[in-house]
């Protein structure tokens, strides 16, 4: 059994680095299997030759497109590992960060890890956000609460790692337009501790292709952060409106 499942949803679009997300994989001591589901047929994920020739590599495509959050699920269903990294196409975890966030879960309390991240514009624009948080073990509910007070979360879920019965526990990936990994965390944190690991984990790449970048996605999220309140109200949190 691997340690780590790494979660890819993958669509069809020039800005997918799986290429480079491999190579980072590649350069971890842990050991790991990746999943990558297709978001449609498979004949549309263009995968690189390295990538298809790797024996951990485990790829299932949908038939059809069902959106993030469904497809995420998918290869959530085909897990075999305790931690789940979820390792968006067209970002690139750090060299390392696999094993540096894997290392959190030496605590059975722990339900989630998350580090730093870095964000990337295409004119070579970076920011790197301070960190909310002191290293180490944060107790159930801390992230929860700043999101229900502040509808903003002071972390990264794109590069974060989830145990995977906490996963499970929380019913996965929620099945929203958008917020569907806000959706997994408020679940996963009003049940389990986190541990916020020091140092940059993940570069998060801003680019022409994001569906998240879009008006008509924009408008879905600001619906679907009312669900999302009403979720976080039903676990306990207090809901600033």
């Amino acid at each position: 059994m691997p340690d780590v499942s790494i979660i890819t949803a993958v669509a069809p679009r020039p800005a997918n680095r799986l290429d480079l997300i491999h190579r980072a994989l590649d350069a971890a001591e842990a050991s790991w299997e990746w999943l990558l589901q297709i978001d449609g047929d498979e004949d549309g994920g263009a995968l690189p030759p390295d990538v298809r020739a790797d024996p951990r590599v485990r790829v299932q495509a949908n038939g059809r497109r069902e959106g993030i959050a469904l497809t995420r699920n998918r290869a959530l269903a085909r897990a075999r590992s305790p931690l789940l990294l979820n390792a968006d196409s067209d970002d690139v975890p750090v060299a390392g960060a696999l094993d540096r966030l894997a290392a959190a879960f030496a605590d059975p309390a722990v339900g989630l890890a998350f580090g730093d991240w870095v964000e990337q514009w295409p004119g070579g624009d970076e920011w790197r956000p301070q960190a909310r948080f002191a290293p180490g073990l944060q107790a159930p509910g801390t992230i929860g609460r700043i999101w229900a007070a502040e509808r903003w979360v002071p972390l990264h879920l794109a590069g974060a790692m989830w145990r995977t019965t906490a996963v499970l526990a929380a019913g996965g990936w929620t099945a929203l337009a958008g917020g569907s990994d806000i959706g997994l965390m408020l679940g996963v944190d009003a049940a389990w501790a986190s541990w916020y690991v020091p140092g940059e984990t993940f570069v998060y790449h801003h680019h022409e292709h994001q569906v998240t970048a879009g008006d008509r996605w924009r408008g879905l999220f600001e619906q679907d952060t009312e669900l999302l309140a009403a979720r976080a109200h039903a676990l306990g949190f207090t809901v600033a409106r």
